[in-house]
């Protein structure tokens, strides 16, 4: 839906839609004839029990034969509350659902589908219906998911999913020192160091350990690592400017993760090449350290929009190879150095320190705030540390604020590395919620239609304190146990609703880029407004010029509380404007603040679409 017609669907004065009172009256008679023929009809077929009785046996049907028979499990907890089929009838469609289940977790091992694997078998434990695979547990999943890798000679995803394992610990010896070397060869020092201490505690021969350990007390300076970076390049073509052709260029920075020519960079440089929307010109090329003036052409081969990482594929095989860490603890005064090309300036190294951690830069996730120098150029860059760790990829900086800039945890990207490997975009998992933090737990503001929370019946005012037995404070917590899961698979939910304690299953989906953009399409305007302004509203009254609400409630902290609304507000919307391009909302209202005696004023509200407080 382009802005104008979204303009033209919630405006309410102060913008013309081009139709006059002729055609506004033979509108609002053809609402009214719809309105009373839907409620001649409506009544008839909600009495009818037998028919919705029949539709759920087809939803249900539908939910066991389907790719994810996990669904069902979700759909039958909600008719249990319901009369429409018996606690026989359910116990019999349970026992197809686990079945269907047992059997697509065994047809994906076949496949080579261990991701969705995975997810099956969490799901059938979680309802302690794992029985039915006896000859599967979850170590054997991750062992021969990375084994499924190491055929495929990628070292990066293998490493990462084999730190997986629950059980890493239980590895025999001859899988300890082949997966140490496997990770000494392909320079995976975060994987190594995990392999290392597991082994060193089991007392293996000193000559086995050796070399395992002469390559982690090794020294490498930055210097070393600028081998193992390269300048991005993306040629746009010319770009006319007040009638002069100039070149249109995208200049980044990206660095080597796997000996096969994979490197990482940001979405952002390299969007032209895999953005449906850009109709011009664009050509890939990679510049290495030692050779400036050479282009070598690449390819996207996986990105992922929300966390701004892509991964990308050259002909070569670098000199040295990066191994993004697991690293939590990034205190704030720690040194750090950044490698890039700013400004097109090859090779450049600079230093700073860890600002702040938590920065919610991002819709999922959470930023590292630095100070070294970072500049154009600089973006998808590593950051590393004295040691030599990867702990970040550069992508942002505020450039009127010097000083003050941004880069992705590597342990964000970790969650998700072996799908970038996967042509295409990577797909998340959500609940499908909107969600403040509060001392309790999560207050749910917004639900999505269709989504995940919707069909287990959660809404708004429920307060999640759990998932997967997960306590929760931070809404980064929140995203970061939903992105250890897959689509697909079956979660747990702890919530309180009016003082009441209680569980829902849900079955994770695939997260749209933009949870509210989608919205947009079929969400009247006030139900929109909690999840972009922080506050919920009441309509009281419709008519052809303008839509009158009630403000009912105000979140902490939110937009709405810092402009100053608050509950039992009377207002009425003038706009509501989407700005697609921008991906920007805007809120226009004539208010009459409670608190101002009911003066009345007009406000407007602004806020990103991709705002960052959704599961």
């Amino acid at each position: 839906m382009s802005t104008t017609q979204y303009i033209d669907r919630y405006s309410n004065g102060g913008r013309s839609s081009g139709r006059g009172a002729l055609g506004q009256m033979a509108l609002f008679g053809i609402l009214v004839i719809m309105v009373l023929s839907a409620c001649r009809t409506a009544p008839g077929f909600a009495a009818d029990p037998q028919m919705r009785t029949d539709n759920a046996v087809a939803h249900l049907d539908r939910l066991v034969r389907g790719a994810y028979p996990t669904r069902a499990f979700v759909r039958i907890d909600g008719l249990r509350n319901d009369d429409l089929l018996s606690s026989e009838e359910l116990d019999e469609w349970w026992e197809r659902a686990v079945q269907a289940s047992s059997d697509a977790l065994l047809a994906a091992v076949e496949s080579g589908e261990y991701r969705r694997a995975v997810s099956l078998f969490r799901s059938l434990a979680l309802l302690e219906e794992e029985r039915r695979v006896s000859e599967l547990n979850l170590d054997l999943l991750y062992f021969s998911w990375a084994e499924h890798y190491v055929e495929e000679g990628n070292a990066p995803a293998a490493l990462n999913v084999l730190l997986r394992m629950p059980g890493l610990e239980t590895l025999t010896d001859e899988s300890l020192e082949q997966y140490a070397t496997f990770a000494l060869e392909h320079n995976n020092s975060h994987a190594l160091g995990e392999l290392l201490r597991i082994a060193e505690q089991r007392e293996l021969e000193d000559a086995v350990l050796e070399p395992f350990r002469a390559h982690l007390d090794r020294t490498t300076e930055p210097n070393d690592m600028i081998a193992g970076t390269a300048t991005v390049w993306v040629n746009r073509g010319i770009r006319i400017d007040r009638g002069v052709g100039r070149p249109d260029q995208v200049i980044g920075s990206g660095f080597f993760i796997d000996r096969r020519g994979y490197l990482i960079t940001n979405y952002h440089v390299i969007a032209s090449e895999v953005d449906p929307t850009y109709r011009g010109f664009s050509r890939l090329y990679v510049r290495l350290p030692g050779a400036p003036d050479e282009r070598i052409p690449a390819r996207v081969v996986g990105y992922d929009r929300i966390f701004d990482v892509a991964l990308l594929k050259v002909e070569v095989e670098p000199e040295y190879v990066f191994s993004l860490t697991d690293i939590r603890e990034l205190r704030p005064g720690a040194p750090i150095y950044a490698i890039g090309s700013p400004g097109g300036l090859y090779n450049t190294i600079t230093s700073g320190i860890i600002s702040a951690g938590g920065r919610r830069f991002l819709q999922m996730g959470d930023a590292l705030q630095v100070d070294a120098p970072v500049n154009p150029g600089n973006s998808g860059g590593p950051l590393i540390a004295p040691n030599g760790d990867l702990i970040g990829v550069v992508f942002a900086g505020i450039p009127q604020f010097e000083g003050i800039n941004f880069a992705i945890p590597s342990f964000w990207v970790q969650y998700f590395l072996p799908q970038l490997f996967d042509t295409g975009e990577v797909r998340h998992p959500w609940m499908g919620v909107a969600v403040q933090e509060t001392r309790q737990g999560f207050e749910v503001m917004y639900v999505a239609r269709h989504s995940p929370a919707d069909q287990a019946g959660l809404r708004s005012g429920d307060l999640i304190t759990e998932i997967e037995g997960h306590s929760l404070r931070k809404i980064s917590e929140g995203q970061s146990a939903l992105l250890s899961r897959g689509p697909g698979e079956l979660i747990r939910v702890s919530l309180t609703r009016d003082d009441v304690n209680t569980e829902r299953f849900l079955v994770l989906e695939d997260r749209p880029f933009s949870p509210l953009e989608d919205a947009f399409e079929f969400s009247p305007a006030h139900e929109l407004f909690p999840a972009l302004f922080g506050m919920e509203a009441r309509e009281v009254g419709r008519f052809p010029w303008q839509s009158n609400y009630v403000v009912s409630h105000v979140y902490p902290g939110s937009i709405a509380d810092e402009t100053g609304l608050s509950a039992n507000d009377p207002f009425s919307l003038r706009n509501f404007d989407v700005n697609t391009e921008y991906r920007v909302a805007f809120l226009q209202i004539i208010v009459r603040k409670r608190k101002a005696g009911f003066l009345e004023s007009g406000v407007q509200l602004a806020t990103l679409l991709e705002i960052d407080n959704f599961l």
